[in-house]
């Protein structure tokens, strides 16, 4: 029996597992060369080994313990993505090793590289592991918080990451605004929907990069570690 393959002719598509590149000094990392950008004081990003890595290829990202407001940036071709109304989705497995507070990111289409919202963007916000899936736009802005229904929950009331634990997060974007970009997205967290954005305004023409944020806002000085396993986007044609 002949199986349907998936060619690059189908889907636009990014893997990323944080396994092959040795290091991260020089300010490129994981298999894909993500740049680093330093939003303020640079984080310190390692590869773990052994129990912390869990499986092959995780990247942990430590803030630096010098101010609040610290951390950094990785993404990808700036300005290299736009969405249309053909649909696609986006996925991270991700954990807080240590703590939840004052640990923030942001991961997904956005056109910022600092802790400031994007002006363009569809992402996944996490402020200290309280989950919500935001899209902005010149033309808008819409968000909606993360609600697993009780009795249903991988979260903490349905609405937080737990600490120490690996959570995986995919968004799917579809249907067609004003603007030739998509309405709706959905968000599910370990296989549980955690909620629906409706009325997206994003345009065809505005663009941005696949990136993931990782910052702390303590108040003060505060090393602050992020894991992430495995990210993916995907675009149909």
């Amino acid at each position: 029996m002949s199986k349907s393959i998936i060619t690059p002719a189908d889907v636009f598509q990014i893997d990323e597992d944080f396994y092959s590149n040795d290091s991260v000094a020089d300010a490129l990392t994981g298999e894909l060369r993500w740049e680093i950008a330093t939003i303020a004081n640079a984080s310190t990003y390692a590869f773990q080994t052994g129990a912390a890595a869990v499986r092959n290829g995780v990247l942990r990202s430590t803030t630096a313990a010098t101010a609040d407001g610290d951390g950094s940036v990785i993404r990808l071709f700036t300005d290299g993505l736009a969405l249309d109304t053909l649909g696609g989705e986006f996925g991270i497995r991700f954990r807080y090793p240590v703590e939840l507070a004052s640990g923030n990111f942001r991961f997904g289409f956005q056109d910022s590289v600092t802790a400031t919202s994007p002006v363009v963007g569809l992402w996944l916000d996490s402020d200290a592991g309280v989950l919500s899936l935001q899209a902005d736009s010149a033309n808008g802005d819409v968000s909606v918080s993360a609600g697993q229904k009780a009795g249903n929950q991988s979260l903490t009331s349905g609405t937080t990451a737990v600490v120490a634990t690996w959570h995986t997060a995919i968004v799917k974007f579809f249907g067609s605004n004003a603007n030739s970009g998509p309405d709706m997205a959905t968000m599910e967290v370990d296989g549980i929907h955690a909620g629906t954005l409706r009325n997206i305004v994003i345009g065809n023409t505005e663009t941005g990069e696949l990136s993931l944020a990782h910052w702390q806002d303590s108040g003060g000085a505060d090393a602050v570690a992020f894991d992430v396993d495995w990210v993916y986007w995907l675009q149909y044609r």
